[in-house]
């Protein structure tokens, strides 16, 4: 009797000590389930490569086919010449917008259809055109928020005398063209409209050699400096350098060859297709050039001139970046399978709008193709 109760306070006495090694181990193995230091730095680390992405698709918007883009009259708005699956031709050619979600299209009222040379200014408040009568030619403005028209100049209508590159400033402050008078020997004149003041100031250009075609002028956004793209007697294009003072236009000899129309990153920067399809930055101030990119065949600055969207020659693909110094960042193709014919960025910066004139082959799916002709818009996260 004694050696049974001495047997069982012994096995009482093992089995209470497997008890509590048992429970020291699952605490110890409970505790290191909990503290996870490791993964919430894992996970941190992801977000911080996510946000280093700047430029991440969200959506895609398959809009309708586009004759012509003319831009973003805001965040969430675009406005162009689409052909709708019910667009007949004789509506073919009036001027639409379409708002987010991007499937209802709706004229423009106020711009007649005998209006060209459209160009929207870059905060999608106003459009300038020329519009024609048998008689009388008149550049105008078109405000979209409200209609209201406002002529900036008239001139008798002759098969002569034509209107050629309107262009903004980047601000939207200033509206400039060149005027054309092809019956006096292509004697030009540059007519640049301050929106602010609401008053025109017309320049004679008699500086340029008389075998030298003007085909387009941009301003900077003080209304002082421009960029005047000419076609050269040997059939190349070049940049050549202007400043406005004393109500004269000032010509600087130097000339950067180009390809397209030069772009203002600032009141003494531009940027423009040089020789060998590269993208280069020059600067007025101390006549340094610098290359961006090599091979670009299209590109487009933001609003804010802190990001680019661009194409590589030979190349399906739409890559986006952000200018930093005279460097491009990033450089992410967004998008494959295309070669766009327009890109516009939306105020904001958060998406682009372009119209795609070229299906190329690709090995992506069909979903990551775009069709010939056909507009589009890819919103980014």
């Amino acid at each position: 009797m004694i050696m049974k109760k001495k047997t069982f306070i012994i096995w009482s006495g093992v089995l209470l000590f497997l008890v509590i090694i048992v429970s020291s181990y699952n605490v110890g193995k409970r505790s290191e389930t909990i503290m996870i230091p490791s993964k919430e730095e894992n996970h941190s680390d992801d977000q911080k490569d996510q946000k280093t992405r700047p430029f991440q698709v969200k959506t895609i918007y398959r809009l309708p086919k586009a004759n012509g883009l003319l831009g973003w009259s805001s965040s969430d708005s675009v406005v162009g010449f689409f052909k709708g699956d019910e667009t007949s031709e004789r509506t073919i050619h009036r001027l639409q917008h379409l708002s987010s979600p991007y499937e209802k299209l709706e004229n423009l009222k106020g711009i007649e259809s005998n209006t060209s040379n459209l160009k929207m200014s870059p905060d999608g408040k106003s459009i300038a055109g020329l519009t024609v009568s048998s008689n009388k030619a008149s550049m105008k403005l078109f405000s979209l928020a409200n209609g209201k028209k406002t002529e900036i100049t008239s001139f008798a209508s002759s098969k002569e005398v034509f209107v050629q590159n309107v262009s903004w400033s980047n601000n939207s402050r200033y509206v400039c063209y060149l005027l054309i008078n092809a019956g006096q020997d292509g004697q030009a004149s540059l007519h640049v409209f301050n929106t602010d003041s609401g008053t025109l100031k017309t320049y004679s250009l008699k500086d340029f050699a008389e075998k030298d075609s003007l085909t387009g002028v941009n301003i900077s956004d003080d209304g002082r400096h421009l960029l005047f793209t000419v076609l050269q007697q040997s059939g190349e294009q070049c940049i050549i350098m202007g400043t406005i003072s004393d109500n004269q236009i000032k010509i600087q000899n130097k000339r950067q060859n180009s390809y397209g129309e030069p772009v203002w990153l600032t009141n003494d920067q531009f940027v423009f297709l040089g020789t060998g399809e590269t993208l280069y930055e020059y600067d007025r101030r101390n006549g340094e050039l610098s290359a961006l990119l090599e091979k670009v065949a299209i590109f487009k600055f933001s609003n804010d001139r802190k990001k680019i969207a661009y194409s590589l020659d030979e190349k399906d693909s739409i890559y986006a970046g952000k200018l930093q110094g005279k460097n491009i960042l990033y450089e992410e193709p967004v998008y494959h399978g295309t070669i766009p014919s327009e890109i516009y960025w939306s105020p904001d910066g958060n998406s682009l709008l372009l119209n795609a004139q070229n299906q190329q082959s690709s090995m992506e799916s069909a979903s990551a193709r775009f069709f010939d002709g056909q507009a589009y818009i890819i919103t980014f996260k």
